[in-house]
């Protein structure tokens, strides 16, 4: 390639949309000529697929003429080229796009790939996060169209991971920084329940229960006034637990669960919810079994939620998925209990010093990895402690005496020959969770008579596993159900 030709001449193009849009080379900022333009090239850079330029003219200009918005867009370019560089765009007579090969960084582009790694990663790093990144909403000071819908999902995946890593932080009784994520959380969102359970749990957890009860206080008002809605049932139970708290309660004890706080709603599974609830009352360890996917831990943390109130002593979850070390199991346990090492004395003597008088439901989740050291660690704790209930979340059964295995079954599915109405699709959960995903992502997502039986085929064929299909569900962002289903086929 020739020097007129190459990119290698240009030092990199930063390009910030997350807020004030400005566009910098080298620390300096270079100013492009009209809002349109700016909104044009932030266009082309969020969306780098090729364009063609009568889509662009109408998108941009569509209250002119076809001529004059055609020239509109010529001048754009032309702008953008004599200010970027002349390689900056890939355009001939039918469209247009930025050239993937020259300089150039786009930190919405930059924070979506780190929010993604981060949620996808089985072990993720809560201090490798670099929240700063997301200053405010896409082109804040912009109102085009095209902005609303990613403005909106980069917003909702900026808030999911902001409460990740606050329940990261929670879980590992970093209060503290659990608390300024929480707040974080509520200054982009303020009616945001969850962020307020937070602050309220850490609060406590630290033994300030005045701060607490206040963020109970505020979380009730600033949802009345702006959603005119009363805050949620887990809520309500949590703030009606720390008012009623002994004042002497220490600050480890004051902690009624540690339960992770799903980011998403939960999709039917009332009559396993049901079963699980009745299995629980006739044995000490039940153990939920099935494939990766298949929504063991979402269905352990639905039922623990819903069963607060029936342990005097709370509710504890204890994630093993990080471990790798067998010695681990009997410390990640006690730290999420609060349980301090007592110096001249073997742990697992500690840990049941603690729970031999308590009424309290155990959860361990991820023990497939470590099975062995797992049972003999329930085995040892309901052996000494008559009122622990113990659930236990793996890909086989822990194979010990006192456990009751029981395999989560997958989501309900039509039946693809005698297809019922659109109506009563979302009567099944697949589809149900299917169609809330996809709107998640998608707010003009929806069910119709076309696009029905797609997705039907869609929750068929990943055999309704949960997991799978929230992973299909995510596609609509870039393709439709048809292509989906014909990359499934």
């Amino acid at each position: 390639m020739n020097k007129s030709n190459s990119t290698s001449e240009f030092s990199q193009i930063n390009i910030y949309v997350l807020g004030r849009v400005r566009v910098e080379r080298d620390n300096k900022e270079i100013q492009l000529s009209t809002r349109k333009t700016e909104s044009l090239l932030c266009y082309l850079a969020l969306n780098p697929e090729s364009h063609a330029r009568e889509k662009l003219a109408a998108l941009f200009w569509g209250d002119s003429s076809d001529t004059e918005a055609r020239n509109s867009l010529r001048n754009a370019l032309a702008v953008i080229n004599k200010k970027l560089g002349n390689n900056f765009l890939l355009a001939d007579r039918q469209s247009v796009k930025l050239n993937p090969e020259y300089p150039f960084w786009i930190d919405a582009v930059a924070f979506e790939s780190q929010a993604t790694e981060y949620l996808d990663d089985p072990i993720p790093d809560p201090n490798q996060f670099d929240a700063d990144i997301y200053q405010t909403d896409l082109m804040s000071d912009f109102y085009d169209e095209w902005i609303f819908p990613l403005r909106e999902y980069y917003r909702s995946l900026f808030l999911e991971t902001l409460l990740q890593l606050t329940q990261q932080f929670r879980s590992h009784s970093d209060y503290n920084n659990a608390i300024k994520f929480a707040r974080k959380i509520l200054a982009f969102d303020k009616t945001n329940e969850r962020a307020y359970q937070h602050l309220m749990f850490c609060y406590m957890t630290q033994g300030d229960r005045s701060s607490a009860i206040r963020q109970y206080g505020i979380c009730q008002r600033v949802l009345l006034e702006e959603l005119g809605v009363e805050p949620m049932p887990a809520t309500i139970a949590l703030y009606e637990w720390i008012k009623d708290a002994p004042a002497e309660i220490k600050p480890f004890e004051a902690r009624i669960s540690n339960l992770p706080v799903p980011h998403t709603s939960f999709i039917g599974r009332g009559r396993e919810i049901a079963e699980v609830k009745q299995l629980l009352t006739s044995t000490e360890l039940l153990t939920l079994t099935g494939a990766g996917g298949s929504g063991k831990t979402r269905l352990a943390i639905q039922f623990a939620t819903d069963q607060l109130d029936a342990f005097n002593d709370g509710v504890w979850w204890v994630n093993l998925a990080p471990l790798r070390d067998e010695t681990q199991v009997l410390q990640t346990t006690a730290k999420a209990l609060g349980v301090q090492e007592i110096a001249n004395q073997n742990l697992r003597d500690t840990l049941v010093n603690y729970l031999r008088s308590k009424q309290l439901l155990l959860i361990l989740d991820n023990c497939e990895h470590l099975i062995e050291t797992c049972a003999q660690v329930v085995t040892y704790l309901l052996e000494s402690c008559p009122q622990l209930k113990i659930i236990s979340t793996s890909r086989e059964p822990l194979n010990i005496s006192y456990e009751t295995p029981w395999s989560v079954p997958t989501m309900s599915l039509p039946d693809l020959d005698q297809m019922p109405i659109v109506d009563l699709m979302m009567d099944y959960e697949a589809i149900r969770l299917f169609v809330e995903r996809s709107a998640a992502i998608n707010p003009n997502f929806g069910i119709t008579d076309d696009n029905a039986p797609y997705i039907a085929q869609i929750c068929q064929r990943l055999d309704g596993i949960p997991l799978a299909i929230e992973l299909a569900a995510a596609k609509v962002k870039t393709m439709s159900v048809e292509k989906i289903t014909a990359r499934l086929n």
